[in-house]
């Protein structure tokens, strides 16, 4: 077998190869490549050979964290993921996640937002979209960012698929932040990957009364370190909180801070508002236009923020 692989891989073979990858825009990253992710052969089982890789590849050697959650997050894990993927990709830190519904997709999205760069890590080949949902964003990212997999371009994904690109996301970056996660969740699939690793793992925490701070709040106990912001990630490694972003949070008045502080991380309704407030509706409804503009709040269905 050796010999006919020996007698296969000619030059011409080789460059004939090469030269299809480059027509398609993907980058073959070998294990011999000076590119390839520095912390990713260390700790990870059974480190991949080749990346296929679209997009700028140098985001490989650099300092990245990955943020990952459930699948089905609530509003205060959707506002969490976009907060610490925009804030951390604007500090420097390529976002690491999975493209896959909730969580993931809102990390990846809040570090376009900010024009910061973010990594996307598929459980299927490059010419697969999954899910479909996401065509645009997988684009998006691979134009402004990187999408990276091991499998061959059309692999579809698997219940297998999905833990071999759980432990690339782990094995890529210097730390996983958890935002939200059930007890049973793939996400605390990927911390656990991290800590045997020997990386670093954050949890969010979450409201006590949720089952999706559960797995967080559980990896909190276990000894992750606290992830109450962005800022506390970023002071781990003696970073500074970019300007814009540092300045995010203190730029509310105090009607509005009484008002989030009032919202909570759950969805609810004006009703809801008035009853905590004691406010009338027309004071509430252009404090939440101030904050909608501000990118604080978002509006839900069924008339909720």
């Amino acid at each position: 077998k050796a010999k006919r692989i020996e007698a296969a891989l000619t030059n011409d073979f080789i460059a004939g190869k090469l030269n299809f990858y480059e027509r398609l825009g993907i980058t073959p990253v070998s294990r011999f490549d000076p590119r390839y992710p520095p912390l990713l052969p260390y700790g990870i089982e059974r480190p991949p050979w080749v990346l296929y890789c679209m997009g700028d590849v140098s985001l490989l050697t650099k300092t990245c964290i990955a943020v990952v959650g459930t699948r089905t997050p609530t509003a205060y894990g959707r506002e969490a993921a976009e907060w610490f993927g925009a804030v951390l990709a604007k500090a420097g830190l390529p976002v690491v996640s999975g493209l896959a519904y909730g969580i993931d997709s809102y990390a990846h999205a809040g570090a376009l937002r900010t024009n910061g760069a973010t990594i996307a890590v598929l459980g299927n080949g490059l010419h697969v979209h999954y899910p479909r949902e996401h065509k645009e964003l997988q684009r998006e990212i691979g134009r402004r960012g990187l999408v990276i997999s091991e499998f061959s371009l059309n692999a579809k994904p698997t219940e297998k698929t999905f833990p071999r690109r759980n432990r690339l996301i782990a094995g890529i970056a210097r730390a996983t932040v958890v935002v939200e996660a059930a007890v049973q969740s793939g996400s605390l699939h990927t911390a656990g990957i991290a800590r045997n690793a020997g990386r670093d793992v954050f949890a969010v925490p979450g409201p006590v009364t949720s089952p999706k701070s559960a797995g967080t709040l559980g990896l909190l106990r276990d000894g992750a370190l606290l992830a109450a912001s962005p800022a506390d990630v970023l002071a781990e490694y003696g970073i500074a909180p970019p300007a814009a972003a540092s300045g995010e949070r203190q730029d509310l008045t105090a009607e509005e801070r009484e008002l989030l502080g009032a919202m909570g991380g759950e969805a609810v309704t004006m009703d809801d508002l008035i009853a905590r407030t004691g406010r009338s509706f027309g004071h509430l409804h252009t404090v939440l236009l101030s904050l909608l503009v501000k990118r604080r709040v978002r509006t839900l269905s069924g008339s909720r923020y």
